[in-house]
C-alpha cells in the first residue's frame, strides 16, 4: 500500500487548500489515519514503551514533518469538518458570527455553502497568506453589535486560564451557541473541561444554555471533538414542583459520523 499523498489530495498552496470549497481537510484526514502506524490511539498508554510511545507521538506531532497531524492542524484547523457538520450548522438557517476564528477554514467551508458569516481574532498570529477569509481584528466586545447571530466558537482558549471564550458569552447577547471542540469529561486531556474551551466558560454556558443537538466529528489521535448546538435558557417556569426550561427544538439530538 502507497504511503505517498496522491496528487489530489495535495495542499502546497492556499488554493490547493481551498480546493473550491470541497472539504479537502477531511480527505487527508481519512488518507492520513488509513496509513497511521495501528497503534496510534496508544500514544498515551503508559504500558507501552517510551520509545513506542515517543514514536507514536512524533507521527502525530512532529512540526518538522509537513504532513504529521498537528502541521495539518496549523494549515487547516483543530477539529476536522465534515458534511454533516457543516450541513447541520447550515441547517440552522442563521447568520453567524465566529470568534477566534483562526486562519478561518471552517468559516470558508460555511461560506462558500452559503452562510452568512462574519469572523474575528484578537490574535493575528496567522498571517494574510495562510487565511481562507477574511478575518476582522477585533475583540469579544464586537459581539454586543451581532445580537441577530448565532456564536460559533472553535478551539477558542489557548489554555486552561484563558479569558477569551468566557469574555465572548458575557458580551453574547445572542440566542444560538455552535461549539467546536471538547467539552467536560469528554477528553484525553488531564484537564477533565478538555482542550477548547475554559471551566468557566463551560460553567456559564451550561447555566445560561441547553445543548440541544450534537454532530460528532472525525478526530485526530488524543481528540474528543464534537460539534454542539446551545439555545439560550428562558425563564423557568413551575412545574409540579420542578422549575423547567422550554426549548423549541425539533431536531434529532444526536448525528452520528461515518467515513463514508
Amino acid at each position: 500500500m502507497s504511503s505517498i499523498l496522491p496528487e489530489r489530495l495535495l495542499y502546497n498552496t492556499l488554493q490547493q487548500r481551498k480546493s473550491n470549497g470541497e472539504i479537502l481537510y477531511y480527505e487527508i484526514f481519512k488518507w492520513k489515519m488509513k496509513h497511521a502506524p495501528g497503534t496510534i490511539h496508544r500514544f498515551c498508554d503508559s504500558s507501552l514503551s517510551d520509545q513506542e510511545r515517543q514514536s507514536l507521538t512524533s507521527w502525530m506531532r512532529n512540526l518538522d514533518d509537513r504532513s504529521s497531524c498537528q502541521r495539518l492542524q496549523i494549515l487547516f484547523s483543530f477539529s476536522v469538518p465534515c458534511l454533516h457538520a457543516l450541513e447541520h450548522i447550515l441547517n440552522l438557517s442563521t447568520p453567524i458570527i465566529s470568534a477566534g476564528a483562526g486562519n478561518g477554514y471552517w468559516e470558508f467551508l460555511l461560506q462558500e455553502r452559503g452562510a452568512d458569516i462574519l469572523a474575528f481574532d484578537q490574535n493575528t498570529i496567522y498571517p494574510p497568506e495562510m487565511r481562507y477569509m477574511e478575518i476582522m481584528e477585533s475583540n469579544p466586545t464586537i459581539l454586543c453589535n451581532h445580537s441577530e447571530r448565532a456564536l460559533l466558537l472553535s478551539w477558542p482558549d489557548h489554555k486552561e486560564g484563558c479569558l477569551f471564550s468566557l469574555d465572548c458569552l458575557r458580551h453574547y447577547k445572542g440566542n444560538t451557541v455552535i461549539h467546536i471542540g471538547e467539552l467536560f469529561g469528554e477528553t484525553l486531556s488531564t484537564n477533565p473541561w478538555g482542550q477548547t474551551t475554559s471551566r468557566d466558560f463551560q460553567l456559564r454556558l451550561g447555566e445560561t444554555f441547553r445543548c440541544v443537538s450534537r454532530v460528532q466529528l472525525p478526530n485526530w489521535p488524543g481528540h474528543m471533538d464534537s460539534l454542539t448546538v446551545w439555545s439560550r435558557a428562558p425563564q423557568p417556569v413551575e412545574c409540579y414542583g420542578a422549575e423547567m426550561v422550554f426549548i423549541n427544538s425539533t431536531n434529532p439530538r444526536y448525528i452520528g459520523w461515518s467515513d463514508t
